[in-house]
């Protein structure tokens, strides 16, 4: 599922729920806003939701969300809705002919 975020009528980015696994209840939370609109809380609040959709329409029993480890504001995204660490996943991505590792976060629904 691919959401479009609108902020003051504008097309500002997207938020998507992905690679669900129905057998365990899992499913990825993946984003990306314009940099012109990043820092105004659009992406926490789009991420929060997309969360309680992905668990109250869903049935999911956790979300993961995966960021390259030197993405701060991602990985704070991350932190402000109380997601925790799971681990760091080296050569992860492939991001413009440079290797990255990825930082793995994990919410399960009770801990919601």
């Amino acid at each position: 599922m691919v959401c479009a975020m609108i902020y003051q009528g504008e097309l500002v980015g997207n938020v998507a729920l992905m690679n669900i696994d129905n057998d365990l209840k899992v499913g990825e939370i993946c984003y990306w806003i314009s940099q012109t609109y990043q820092g105004k809380g659009i992406i926490t609040r789009s991420v929060s939701k997309m969360i309680d959709v992905s668990f109250t329409e869903f049935d999911l029993d956790k979300i993961r969300i995966k960021a390259c480890v030197e993405n701060t504001p991602s990985r704070q995204v991350c932190e402000r809705l109380n997601m925790l660490l799971e681990g760091i996943t080296p050569k992860h991505e492939n991001l413009h002919g440079i290797m990255v590792a990825h930082a793995v976060y994990g919410l399960s629904k009770k801990e919601q």
